[in-house]
């Protein structure tokens, strides 16, 4: 099974992103802001969503509201700079899987999208 994956995040993260995910199966769409990845969430069906938490429109609270109603389909995981246990907390409350923090390495983005789709895939079969 291919996994589809929409990535808002800058080119900096994208780097990183991609040296973590670049032997697996994952179809991503890239996107820079939120008006993208509006356009990206209408065309595709995404089982991950991996957001940075500042967007130059927008915040992952506006992702998460755009998704509220699709959460218990799409997997969201966000990339906080902050070490901060308010964005974490914040997060998690709005309904996003996991928060990956500054500095983002390469492994933590593997674990934590291996973990997420493990976790879609138990979901489905259950």
């Amino acid at each position: 099974m291919r996994w589809r994956m929409l990535a808002i995040c800058s080119t900096e993260k994208r780097e990183v992103i991609e040296s973590a995910i670049s032997e697996w199966s994952l179809e991503v769409c890239w996107c820079l802001t939120l008006q993208a990845a509006r356009r990206g969430l209408r065309r595709g069906n995404h089982a991950l969503v991996l957001c940075e938490a500042g967007l130059p429109d927008g915040t992952y609270h506006d992702v998460m509201k755009l998704l509220r109603h699709k959460l218990d389909q799409i997997r969201v995981i966000v990339l906080s700079d902050l070490q901060s246990e308010d964005c974490y907390s914040q997060a998690i409350e709005m309904g996003a899987f996991d928060v990956i923090s500054a500095p983002h390495k390469r492994t933590d983005v593997q674990w934590i999208i291996m973990r997420a789709v493990q976790g879609y895939a138990e979901r489905r079969t259950a």
